[in-house]
């Protein structure tokens, strides 16, 4: 495991659990916290010992691909239940959306294609979700997952230290979403 050693890329991790660990302090009953804000923080901690696994001499291989495999299909999704809780059948698509190609992915008979569909399904939802409610930062929070979703995998190299620093992004703009906008938690 030492050869796959990479402080720039254990770094990367730090910055996104840190920046996870703030979105998790908001205390409501959502399916974001689960889905985004916690599931981002974990991959963050495993992404940070799985490229300094050789100075622990563990290898984090498997719960890392785990964590990967979470933390691009399931934040998104979780954040659109977690806008549309108000509507059940929307929250029960989103939510499906996330766990479909999630569940794929860990049985090992991942779909890319059909992953990418889905999360850019998201994402223009959330365009349309912003336009709709006048939310800035949702527009802000679909950006950032377009840059991480489908912008950072086409950097072959930096992607280990790209991909998680997109995903800090889109979580500092999804938790701003809700402590700018909502005037009164929900209950």
């Amino acid at each position: 495991m030492g050869q796959e050693d990479d402080v720039h890329s254990a770094i990367a991790h730090v910055v996104l659990s840190c920046v996870a660990a703030r979105g998790t302090t908001y205390r409501y009953n959502s399916y974001t916290h689960p889905g985004m804000h916690v599931n981002l923080f974990v991959h963050g901690v495993v992404g940070f010992l799985h490229y300094q696994s050789g100075k622990f001499n563990n290898d984090f291989g498997p719960a890392y691909l785990l964590s990967y495999k979470a933390s691009k299909y399931l934040p998104l999704p979780c954040l659109m239940a977690d806008l549309y809780r108000g509507n059940s059948a929307m929250c029960s698509l989103h939510l499906a959306s996330g766990l479909l190609p999630f569940t794929l992915a860990i049985t090992q008979q991942d779909n890319p294609e059909l992953g990418n569909l889905l999360i850019a399904c998201n994402i223009v939802s959330l365009c349309y979700y912003s336009f709709e409610h006048g939310y800035v930062w949702g527009w802000y929070t679909a950006g950032a997952a377009i840059f991480a979703y489908f912008l950072a995998p086409q950097m072959v190299q930096p992607h280990k230290v790209i991909y998680p620093l997109g995903l800090a992004l889109m979580e500092y703009c999804a938790y701003r979403m809700f402590s700018v906008r909502i005037d009164n938690p929900p209950r």
